[in-house]
């Protein structure tokens, strides 16, 4: 079961709505259609009763795999059109589960030979899949998918087990099955905490760098070897940050860059009164006029940018690429990373993008800006292609636990089991309408999500990030 959808387990993004509302109707449902066929039965009506007997005469493990097979079946259809629109490969594999689905509950029915063994390939094939996904950092559990492969899979284990094999009991066998969806539901949701652990530990070395060279009291910057550059105090207010000043030739001519971005024109100078506490940048003094070519450069590098993740403003289409969230799912703003891209070292390229950020919004949640970050194993010295107009930054105030970031210490030390670590270098280039242009380096976070709520709903529209 390949299912799409937002991070945090018990959240239940747009799109998997339609398949939680078919999966709390179902039961009632089958409550209701047994009853009314055992009914006609009773008044005389031949087909029912033939229904009856065939439905009485199967066994409990029959009877299971029907229900489990009706579910997947129910809930696969339910959420085909929520993605028809944007994920037609997803859509079309949703097609195929329910009719595999519908294929064994039909088998079954029928007590047609073998009907163990496509029973146990369809359920457990579909729970091993969606496992698959899930530590592989394609998809994200949610409750809907974390209920339906939970029935699917206890299924699958009553036909697997011995004891219905030989059980005449039906006690028995209704303990067997309470008992089959606890351990079902403990393999799932331990499969989500082992992808957890291995995705973030993953993405520890991409977001942060705990240098030998920072006191155990508080974290600084980094030096870049060889630099005459100064970095400042971790933790220092917005209003010490360097302000524009003056070329050698005494004058700084102001730019703006028309662009492809949402974001609207590069600007220089760039004004440094909006970075907030705990944010340095990587070189503090940048101030020289940009030439003519890194001007170019650094409209190219934008547009490219704009052009590269402009697919990724699905966020299925993110996962599946094979970003995974870094800082905490459900958050305004939410980070992702894609380790791979990130373990090629690659400092700033449009075609090796490492990280994404999203922001959550009341429509879903929108692409705000696509991330560089400086690879631990490339130079000591962050590159700028577009001279002062491609500035990086770091972060000394955030608290890092197993590579997640879980706040930050600007109120107070970090939380128990969490520590305070120096972030790589980073740079983004916003895909919305922020304030200071797409190089801008860090607008005020209200500012994302404002613009991030202004920019056209999806179709169909991402789940919660």
């Amino acid at each position: 079961m390949h299912m799409t959808g937002a991070n945090g387990i018990l959240t239940v993004p747009s799109e998997h709505l339609p398949g939680l509302i078919a999966l709390v109707a179902l039961v009632p449902l089958i409550w209701v259609s047994l009853n009314g066929v055992r009914a006609l039965a009773g008044n005389g009506s031949s087909r029912a009763q033939s229904l009856v007997r065939r439905f009485d005469g199967l066994s409990f493990t029959a009877k299971a795999v029907l229900f489990g097979s009706l579910v997947g079946a129910v809930v696969h259809a339910a959420i085909i059109p929520t993605h028809w629109g944007g994920e037609r490969v997803t859509a079309i594999l949703f097609i195929v589960d329910t009719i595999g689905f519908g294929l064994v509950f039909w088998w079954t029915f029928m007590s047609k030979a073998h009907w163990k063994s496509l029973s146990v390939a369809m359920l457990a094939g579909t729970f091993c899949a969606y496992a698959l996904y899930i530590v592989r950092g394609w998809e994200t559990m949610d409750l809907v998918g974390l209920l339906t492969t939970t029935i699917e899979f206890a299924a699958a284990l009553v036909v697997l087990s011995p004891i219905a094999a030989r059980s005449g009991s039906k006690t028995r066998e209704r303990w067997l099955a309470l008992g089959a969806v606890p351990v079902a539901l403990v393999t799932l949701l331990g499969t989500a905490t082992i992808a957890s652990t291995a995705g973030t530990a993953a993405a520890a070395s991409s977001m942060s760098s705990m240098s030998a060279k920072t006191s155990p009291a508080k974290a600084g910057p980094a030096q870049s070897a060889g630099s005459s550059t100064s970095s400042m105090p971790s933790g220092s207010s917005s209003s010490s940050m360097p302000s524009m000043a003056p070329t050698s030739s005494g004058t700084t001519t102001p730019l703006s860059l028309p662009t492809t971005s949402p974001a609207g024109p590069i600007l220089w100078p760039d004004n440094m009164t909006t970075m907030a506490a705990g944010m340095e940048m990587a070189e503090p003094n940048c101030v020289a006029q940009p030439t003519a070519a890194q001007q170019a450069a650094a409209v190219a590098l934008v547009d490219q940018t704009v052009a590269a993740v402009a697919p990724y403003k699905s966020l299925a289409a993110a996962k599946a690429a094979g970003y995974i969230p870094v800082t905490k799912s459900g958050a305004r703003i939410v980070h992702y990373i894609n380790p791979a891209v990130y373990r090629e070292g690659i400092d700033i390229s449009p075609t090796a993008i490492p990280a994404l950020v999203y922001a959550n919004t009341s429509h879903g949640a929108v692409l705000l800006a696509a991330m560089y970050l400086m690879a631990k194993t490339g130079g000591s010295t962050p590159p700028q292609p577009g001279g002062c107009l491609t500035q990086w930054h770091i972060h000394t105030d955030l608290c890092f636990s197993s590579g997640k970031v879980v706040g930050n210490d600007s109120a107070g030390p970090c939380a128990n089991g969490s520590v305070n670590q120096v972030s790589q270098p980073m740079m983004h280039v916003w895909m919305t309408p922020v304030t200071g242009g797409p190089l801008a380096p860090d607008p005020p976070a209200l500012t994302e999500v404002q613009s991030a709520a202004s920019m056209p709903v999806l179709n169909p529209p991402n789940g919660i990030a």
